[in-house]
């Protein structure tokens, strides 16, 4: 009897214990967040407790795994845009949605020279 009622007590706290390990901010969960569908408390709930919050944007890291996050609200909270980050890839995907587009680079053209070496 003591041995049942140890395995019902026992039960519940593994399975507290297994579930509150589990990591929110995954590269998985950060898809599931749509741009201006979501809102504050949906995209807490999906990734959990951002490491910073600013005013429009809340900065998401996992230092073990080398990613983070970024993801911007408008006036209303809802998801404007979303960055992701991965430092052993080297991927960045998203862009800050209050920033100028990026300049575009200059076309220049070249023009090589020939140069004629007479062998004398």
């Amino acid at each position: 009897m003591s041995t049942r009622c140890f395995v019902l007590c026992a039960a519940p706290l593994l399975l507290l214990a297994l579930t509150g390990c589990e990591r929110k901010f995954t590269r998985e969960r950060f898809e599931m967040i749509q741009v201006n569908v979501d809102d504050r408390e949906d995209v807490r709930q999906i990734l959990g407790k951002p490491a910073g919050e600013l005013d429009d944007q809340w900065l998401y890291d996992d230092l073990d795994r080398h990613y983070s996050a970024i993801i911007y609200f408008d006036d209303n909270g809802r998801v404007r845009g979303k960055e992701w980050m991965d430092a052993t890839t080297g991927e960045w995907e998203g862009r800050n949605p209050y920033a100028n587009e990026p300049p575009r680079g200059e076309v220049r053209e070249r023009k090589k020279k020939k140069v004629r070496i007479d062998e004398d």
